[in-house]
């Protein structure tokens, strides 16, 4: 089975600044809840908002003038008021103020309130703990995950498809996410909420020092992204010109942007293109040929920790997922007295402007009780989660001008510290012509085959294994693990 393709182009489609859940760049949401559970969100000032009065008649009489068929349309308006829905979530996520916020627009906009149920995150290798609830029949009515992680409740077989559901109630999920609802063997899964877009981070002090113009969003290859980073790479001031860490999606990312499929028309795998050795090859020679960053050995030490743009500033050009972005909004956690830029994420020279996305999303289990209730508040998330302030970037489609007055009103007053204007934002997320592409390979037996990238790539870039060797080991191991995966 294959997940429908994260892939889109041509429209003005709202990307997320969510915050991975993840301690390393790129890393898929593991949280059970929101994909800003494990950072702090930061949320601008509150406005004080003034009650407008204005002269009305007397309450009685607008009571009794209150028609029988306005009272009816008012009920139909909040079909499950009353409702109660259960919430898997982690207690961090469920006790944190925007997911509190979020029950109260839910119970404001839809009548149905939400109690949650409280699940402990699952420790590295072991089996998501909502899922065993879920394959065990628990009555759960909402979870959220990224497309990558519901692929294997999809398998699980406990998710609820969204087509009739949506159906039911006249709700047109193509046009309103522009084909980015989940979708296992042609039916819906889940509704995406917010976007997590990767985008380039540099430190304007270190270009100050170094007398190097600011970067310019066109033309932002990775070749002009190295050619930077070399000339702002200075040794004996301790000055990295790029700093990007060791996830595996790193060692094929320019393979993908290239648009090069991780699998081939018969199902197996395509590590044997030479487009993955020559990603692979290139990506670890940026620090262990070319130094203009850490080798893999040091941030594999932890010499170089995952944060290490947002803590130092002796980082030049940096590029992660665009949750970074909200982590530089948070000075009391990440003091520092220099301001950050953004570009979009760099393209390979040649190919079409694109970046990496991941989205965080919401399904309706099947072990739900009340399924139209379900996806009514899923419904409710995905569409307004961006509405409460927290920087967060709806996958829903807006339309130019809905995206500039959202980073206009929204995210520009949050960077007013470092200057990011609307123009900046535009270019790094709502750009119309890029490609937007899963940052994860998607496919079958994609989840052990993202971990077997991960294994082999280590082992390559600390000089264990050869580039012949680690490519033919990923492609050995990838086809045997579709194999499995079909066999099942």
């Amino acid at each position: 089975m294959r997940m429908k393709s994260l892939m889109k182009k041509g429209i003005v489609t709202a990307l997320a600044v969510s915050m991975s859940a993840s301690m390393l760049a790129g890393c898929g949401n593991n949280d059970q809840g929101s994909s800003a559970s494990n950072q702090e969100a930061a949320k601008p000032e509150e406005t004080q908002q003034t009650e407008t009065k204005t002269e009305a008649e007397p309450a009685e009489t607008a009571g009794e003038e209150a028609s029988a068929e306005q009272q009816e349309g008012s009920e139909s308006d909040k079909p499950f008021e009353g409702v109660t829905l259960k919430w898997a979530l982690t207690d961090n996520a469920a006790s944190g103020e925007e997911t509190q916020a979020m029950v109260a627009l839910i119970k404001e906009k839809t009548g149905i309130n939400i109690e949650f149920s409280i699940t402990p995150t699952s420790a590295a290798g072991e089996i998501d703990k909502v899922l065993v609830s879920l394959m065990a029949g628990d009555d759960l009515d909402i979870v959220s995950r990224t497309p990558i992680q519901f692929e294997e409740f999809y398998n699980a077989g406990v998710l609820e498809p969204l087509d009739e559901l949506a159906a039911n109630v006249g709700y047109d999920m193509e046009a309103v996410y522009s084909g980015a609802a989940v979708k296992f063997d042609g039916q819906t899964y889940a509704l995406p909420a917010e976007r997590d877009i990767w985008l380039t981070y540099y430190n304007k002090k270190v270009f100050d020092d170094a007398g190097i113009p600011y970067p310019e969003a066109e033309g932002w290859t990775w070749e002009k992204y190295v050619e930077t980073a070399q000339q702002l790479n200075d040794a004996g001031k301790g000055v990295w010109g790029s700093f990007i860490g060791n996830d595996a999606v790193h060692s094929y990312m320019y393979a993908t942007q290239s648009g090069v499929n991780p699998y081939k028309a018969d199902g197996t795998s395509n590590f044997d293109d030479p487009a993955f050795a020559k990603s692979m090859e290139w990506f670890f020679s940026l620090g262990n040929d070319l130094k203009i960053q850490p080798s893999s050995v040091e941030v594999a030490s932890g010499t170089y920790p995952y944060n290490s743009f947002m803590i130092g500033d002796n980082i030049g050009l940096y590029v992660c997922g665009g949750w970074v972005a909200s982590t530089l909004t948070t000075l009391e956690k990440y003091p520092r007295d220099w301001q950050a830029g953004i570009l979009p994420m760099p393209y390979p020279e040649g190919s079409e402007p694109s970046s990496l996305v991941i989205d965080s999303c919401y399904a309706v289990p099947a072990t739900s009780s009340n399924k139209e209730a379900a996806f009514e508040a899923i419904k409710c998330i995905a569409e307004n989660k961006y509405t409460l302030g927290y920087g967060r970037i709806p996958a829903k489609t807006l339309t130019e001008e809905e995206a500039r007055t959202y980073i206009e009103e929204t995210l520009v007053p949050m960077f007013e510290h470092d200057g990011i204007t609307t123009e900046d934002f535009m270019a790094g997320w709502f750009d119309p012509s890029r490609n937007y592409i899963s940052e994860k390979i998607v496919g079958t037996a994609d989840t052990v085959i993202n971990q077997i990238v991960t294994e082999e790539s280590l082992m390559y870039g600390q000089g264990a294994k050869s580039l012949e060797d680690t490519m033919a080991s990923i492609k050995s191991r990838a086809d045997e693990a579709i194999a499995e995966a079909q066999a099942e």
